[in-house]
């Protein structure tokens, strides 16, 4: 018989007077998941088993027909293993199940897949609620639901109140049809400004991209169990607006002037401001990577940056791994703050790191500064501190072409790199040389066959 180990909470009733084949064991062990601050209605109970763990939704809100539903299931997978539980629980084709709260088919709400998504899919929770808030937004502006500050208030209930009321609306309601009219009105915002239309082209796809993943047929529509979708979804058919140029072209300042600014200004007062410019400008690091950065990540005497995950931060992509070289002079600055640093981290801050789903940082306070000096200086766009990431990419470009950008800028696809430099190098000539070289005098006539 497979042994069966459940992920251990705090039980208050005892568990040494009750067994795991009994309803009293797994009463206090079933919970209700918190879905991007919004506490959902069915509960849940983590099981697994030959070294795979699950958590599975129980399909009821009550928690006693929660607790003898994970009773029955556990006892089940302890004999049989997950291939022959998935068969008789939880196979797509199963359409009648012995167990209350069945597949849900009618009157499925845009919360009821959301939770079934979440606890079902294959996509890590932070990803799916990155995806989840994108479709929450295009939702609240079809519906035309005013977007009040309070929905990101965390803390006190007022984003969990303006989920709830965009996660009632029928899933159905939803339709592609729909969608068009939004990317369209969406896009049409920004008038006969250009620079703006390209703003909103870019914003628009990108809404459009991470809300239409949550519906990926692989990673998530054919792993949901707990609901059934109509058989035309949401965004069959709805296509991204017509891309725009995304090349960088600059941020309206010099590299090399914002670089000695920055030296002359920031050197003295704000040296923490001035880690996160060097290492956004003359290392291309993201701002969480910049956020987290540990002074074990450098090596002084090879003179290399090492990217790699530690306790608090999953990179990105593997993409994201990597060995960076780091000038001389960068690494002696770097090298002098090493000596005087009171922490772990290469930012000094009185805030602690989390590991929680939403955006945090330590250094916000930081961060905010820098921002605010960019602007000054004359830094266009309305991320000012991933303007230096892009300086970074484009003089690698420059330099030395795409491929090194490529790998500079840790992407995971040299054509994201491609997307948004521009390889500048120009390798051949035109051929007038030959003309200056030439000992005697070349009819003009003459000079297109020369060329």
């Amino acid at each position: 018989m497979r042994t069966v180990k459940l992920d251990k909470k705090l039980d208050k009733v005892g568990a040494s007077t009750v067994t795991k084949h009994s309803k009293a064991y797994w009463l206090p062990r079933v919970f209700r998941p918190v879905v991007d601050g919004v506490q959902v209605d069915n509960y849940c109970a983590r099981m697994s088993c030959g070294g795979v763990q699950r958590s599975l939704s129980l399909r009821t809100p009550n928690r006693e027909e929660a607790a003898q539903i994970a009773r029955d299931w556990f006892v089940y997978l302890s004999t049989n293993g997950w291939e022959a539980f998935d068969a008789k629980y939880r196979s797509a084709s199963t359409t009648t199940i012995t167990t209350p709260g069945s597949v849900k088919s009618c009157g499925v709400t845009v919360g009821d897949f959301l939770v079934a998504a979440r606890n079902e899919s294959d996509l890590a929770h932070k990803t799916f609620d990155d995806y989840a808030r994108c479709l929450r937004f295009i939702v609240s502006e079809l519906r035309a639901m005013t977007k009040p500050r309070s929905r990101h208030d965390y803390r006190n209930g007022g984003h969990k109140a303006w989920a709830a009321s965009i996660d009632a609306m029928p899933l159905q309601e939803l339709t592609a049809d729909k969608i068009r009219a939004w990317k369209r009105a969406y896009v049409a915002r920004a008038g006969h400004d250009e620079l703006a239309r390209r703003r909103y082209t870019v914003s628009c796809n990108s809404y459009l991209r991470r809300a239409r993943a949550l519906f990926s047929k692989s990673k998530v529509i054919d792993k949901l169990r707990s609901v059934k979708l109509p058989a035309v979804l949401p965004f069959d058919g709805v296509e991204l607006e017509r891309g725009t140029d995304t090349k960088f072209y600059g941020c309206g300042v010099d590299a090399v002037t914002l670089l000695r600014a920055a030296i002359d200004e920031l050197a003295d007062d704000h040296v923490e401001e001035l880690k996160v410019f060097l290492l956004a400008m003359t290392l291309g690091l993201r701002r969480r990577e910049i956020d987290l950065l540990e002074w074990q990540s450098f090596d002084f005497v090879e003179g290399a940056l090492r990217i790699k995950p530690t306790k608090w931060y999953q990179l990105k992509t593997p993409e994201s791994a990597s060995e960076l070289p780091v000038e001389p002079e960068i690494l002696e600055l770097f090298r002098g703050w090493r000596a005087r640093a009171s922490g772990e981290f290469v930012l000094e801050s009185a805030r602690t790191p989390k590991s929680v789903s939403y955006q945090h940082y330590r250094c916000e306070e930081t961060f905010q500064s820098l921002l605010n000096w960019l602007r000054d200086k004359g830094v266009q766009g309305n991320k000012p501190l991933h303007a230096l990431r892009k300086m970074y990419g484009a003089a690698l470009a420059d330099m030395h072409g795409l491929h090194v950008a490529s790998s500079g800028l840790r992407h995971a696809d040299i054509r994201t790199t491609a997307e948004y430099y521009v390889d500048r190098r120009v390798r051949v000539t035109a051929g007038f040389g030959k003309i200056l070289s030439s000992e005697k005098e070349i009819p003009f006539k003459e000079i297109s066959e020369v060329v």
